[in-house]
């Protein structure tokens, strides 16, 4: 145990260290599937450097990370606990390709986090949060450990690092709610983590190989261009498909005409009133809206086609999927 616990066998060489070099506690959840943010491709194409690859930073991040040591703080002042800053980058005993930064260590008050060998003496990993209002139903009872999915692997992933027996995430809820909750050590659920993570950087890091786009926007980075002379030979499976998509849209093509239909109705009956209202509420307008403006580009293309070639830009190819004989 004090030999995973070595702080020093766990961390990176220099102060900075690159991202692509590995995978961190933001990527696990992505790539078991259990991040409502981030897919598997999202951080093969990080790793990869692929064009397609979103960038990390957000306002969400930005956020969090700037409210970070005030949900530290209120976290000691409901615990009586002590965090400690640790910048060290935690890297995977056997695996050093397999990292991660905690938020916090927590320990008594006035006990250090590591000893004087170097060695981690917390016990307790701090995660720190921010969320919706919105979100309030995804958390259970307070202590509890029914958080989000994503957060629960990542709680797993640091300590499987860190060698902490549990990690505590404080949230803040709306602004308004602050909670604390406490995930205990699995040892098997850490050994699953990490194995699903060299699986995805064997087969799809290291190779290259992008995994199997689960979305239309996913398939469209990967394939952004169509080939003319290749085609796919629909088998019974996505022939069903097809067909059951046919019915959808047509299902759409009736409900958007029934409901043209009933506009014209209502708008014919309203003339030139504005507004219907119904117990003195207002429950459907009519109203004139602003006028546009908009350029006479067939006009210019006429009469000044050396502007058109000057002032137009080219739109990256996109691809529009269209059934037809089906």
């Amino acid at each position: 145990m004090e030999q995973l616990k070595r702080a020093d066998s766990l961390r990176a060489c220099g102060e900075t260290f690159d991202r692509s070099s590995g995978l961190g506690g933001s990527d696990i959840a992505a790539i078991v599937g259990l991040s409502p943010y981030r897919s598997a491709f999202d951080v093969w194409a990080e790793k990869v450097g692929h064009p397609s690859a979103n960038p990390k930073d957000s306002l969400h991040l930005r956020f969090g990370t700037h409210l970070e040591p005030f949900v530290a703080s209120e976290y000691e002042r409901l615990t009586g606990n002590q965090t400690h800053v640790f910048d060290e980058l935690l890297r995977h005993p056997i695996h050093p390709h397999l990292f991660g930064h905690v938020d916090r260590l927590v320990t008594d008050e006035g006990q250090p986090c590591v000893d004087s060998r170097g060695v981690i003496t917390a016990n307790t990993v701090l995660e720190c949060k921010t969320a919706s209002a919105f979100m309030q139903a995804e958390w259970g009872e307070r202590w509890s450990d029914q958080v989000p999915a994503a957060y629960l692997a990542q709680c797993i992933w640091y300590m499987s690092l860190s060698g902490c027996e549990q990690s505590h995430i404080a949230v803040l809820i709306g602004n308004s709610d602050l909670r604390i909750y406490c995930i205990r050590r699995d040892v098997e659920l850490e050994q699953t983590l990490v194995e699903a993570a060299l699986k995805f950087w064997d087969e799809h890091v290291i190779t290259g190989v992008p995994p199997s786009p689960k979305s239309r926007d996913e398939a469209l980075r990967l394939f952004p261009v169509a080939s003319s002379t290749k085609e796919i030979l629909a088998d019974a499976g996505m022939l069903e498909k097809l067909r059951q998509l046919k019915r959808l849209q047509n299902g759409l093509t009736k409900i958007n005409e029934e409901s043209e239909q009933l506009k014209d109705e209502i708008t014919c009956a309203m003339g030139d009133a504005e507004r219907i209202t119904y117990g003195g509420e207002t429950v459907a307008t009519w109203r004139n809206v602003k006028p546009s403006v908009r350029m006479d580009v067939a006009r210019i293309r006429r009469e000044r086609p050396d502007l058109i070639v000057d002032y137009t830009l080219k739109t990256a190819p996109t691809r529009r999927f269209v059934l037809e004989g089906i």
